[in-house]
């Protein structure tokens, strides 16, 4: 097993695009600078969960909300992408380059501001987080568990969303078989 790295979250900051209207976004021949926007912040962001995807692309056109019309022009423009993905509950994450299979890193924001939601986490990413906690307690309760990752990723309160995201990352490590259950306590499998 491979140990977890811990790495800054960084924010891809694309280019502001000057438009008159939000209808601009929809126009053929800005397709292809959207299709190089998402590329950018794959590139830097991967992976990631497709609403943030699409919140950063939307950011850089000026429009403050995903609707039904432009969820549809973005899985038009994914699916000529050939973007591989998988999905995780309610969010379809994004990947560039390798994928789940071998990434063994986790992002911490350095600044609230660059945190993610918790349904924003890739589950693969959290279960890096886990190990690296049971790499230093060995063993942990299912809760005390849940605590230390999501306050490893910037969580101090525990609401659903953050309790299903770290219950997601542990059984994705238990899936994996590197991390197992036993007697209620999740514990590091030895190497």
């Amino acid at each position: 097993m491979v140990a977890a790295i811990a790495i800054p979250y960084q924010v891809c900051r694309v280019e502001i695009m000057l438009v008159s209207d939000s209808e601009d976004f929809f126009w053929l021949r800005h397709q292809d600078r959207i299709k190089v926007q998402i590329d950018q912040i794959l590139s830097i962001e991967s992976p990631i969960s497709k609403s943030l995807l699409c919140k950063r692309v939307l950011m850089a056109w000026g429009i403050t909300r995903l609707g039904s019309r432009i969820n549809a022009y973005f899985e038009s423009i994914f699916t000529t992408m050939g973007i591989h993905t998988t999905e995780q509950r309610n969010n379809t994450i994004f990947w560039k380059g390798n994928g789940p299979e071998s990434y063994r890193n986790y992002r911490i924001a350095e600044q609230d501001i660059y945190k993610r939601d918790a349904d924003e986490l890739p589950a693969e990413e959290v279960a890096n987080g886990v190990l690296e906690i049971l790499r230093n307690q060995i063993s942990l309760s299912r809760p005390d568990l849940i605590k230390e990752a999501a306050r490893l990723f910037g969580f101090a309160r525990i609401g659903a969303n953050v309790e299903i995201a770290m219950s997601l990352g542990i059984q994705k490590a238990v899936d994996r078989g590197n991390a197992y259950i036993k007697d209620q306590r999740i514990s590091l499998k030895e190497e």
